[in-house]
C-alpha cells in the first residue's frame, strides 16, 4: 500500500546487480592477466613467472578481500536515472566483456614485460618472480577502484566512498608486504626484499593503467564539452 516501497526495492535490486557486475569485472580481468603471464612465458620457453604458492596467495588473499568489498559498494548517485535493463540482457552486456578483456590484457602484458625486464637486468629468477608477484598484486589493488564505476574512471568514483574496500585493499597490501619482508614467509614463498629501483618499476607499471584510464576519460569529457 506504499508505492515508495516499490521504488526502494527497485533501487536495492539495481544496486545488487551493479555490484555483481563489479565483482565479475574485477575477478575475471585479474584472472585473465594472471593466465596471460603464465601463458606467454610457457610459449616463449621461459621459466614460470609465478610459483604455485605465489599464484594461490594472489587468488585467495590479495584478490579475495577487495572482490568481497565490491559486493557492498554503495549505489551510484544516478542509479535510478538509467532505463530498465532488458530481461534477456547478458551480465556481460554494455561493454563489460570488452572491459574485462582489455584490462586483463593490460595486466598480463604489463606484468610479463616487468618480469622479462627484471630477469634480463638481474639474471636472478627469484628476484624476477618477486618483482612480477608484487606487480600483479598492485595492478589488481589499483584496478579495484576502477571497477567501482562503469562509465568513468577511479577518479570519478572517488577513493573514499567505500570504507570496507579501503580496509580490504590495506589488508591485502600489508599481507603482500609480509610475504616480502618477513623472513619466515620469504622462505616459504621464495621471495626477496625489493630495492628502491625495483619498487619504482613495480609502482610505475601497476599504476599506469588506472592513471592512463583516468586521463583518457578526462580528455574525452573535455572534447565532448567542446
Amino acid at each position: 500500500d506504499n508505492f515508495a516501497t516499490i521504488v526502494a526495492a527497485i533501487e536495492e535490486g539495481r544496486a545488487i546487480y551493479d555490484n555483481i557486475r563489479k565483482f565479475i569485472r574485477y575477478l575475471l580481468s585479474c584472472n585473465v592477466g594472471e593466465v596471460l603471464v603464465m601463458f606467454l612465458a610457457s610459449v616463449l620457453g621461459m621459466p614460470v613467472p609465478l610459483l604455485p604458492i605465489q599464484m594461490l596467495w594472489v587468488n585467495l588473499v590479495t584478490d579475495g578481500l577487495p572482490a568481497m568489498a565490491l559486493g557492498v559498494d554503495p549505489p551510484s548517485r544516478d542509479l535510478m536515472s538509467d532505463a530498465p535493463r532488458a530481461p534477456w540482457e547478458s551480465v556481460f552486456s554494455r561493454g563489460l566483456g570488452l572491459r574485462i578483456v582489455e584490462r586483463g590484457l593490460f595486466i598480463g602484458f604489463g606484468s610479463f614485460i616487468v618480469f622479462v625486464t627484471s630477469l634480463g637486468v638481474t639474471g636472478d629468477l627469484i628476484r624476477a618472480r618477486t618483482v612480477v608477484f608484487t606487480t600483479l598484486v598492485l595492478f589488481q589493488l589499483f584496478y579495484v577502484f576502477d571497477c567501482r564505476i562503469e562509465r568513468g574512471s577511479a577518479f570519478d568514483a572517488g577513493f573514499f566512498g567505500n570504507r570496507t574496500l579501503l580496509l580490504a585493499v590495506l589488508c591485502s597490501f600489508l599481507m603482500m608486504l609480509a610475504v616480502l619482508y618477513h623472513p619466515f614467509l620469504r622462505r616459504y614463498f621464495h621471495t626477496v626484499v625489493l630495492t628502491p629501483k625495483e619498487w619504482m618499476l613495480v609502482l610505475t607499471a601497476s599504476g599506469s593503467a588506472t592513471f592512463c584510464h583516468g586521463v583518457l576519460y578526462m580528455l574525452k569529457r573535455r572534447l565532448l564539452k567542446r
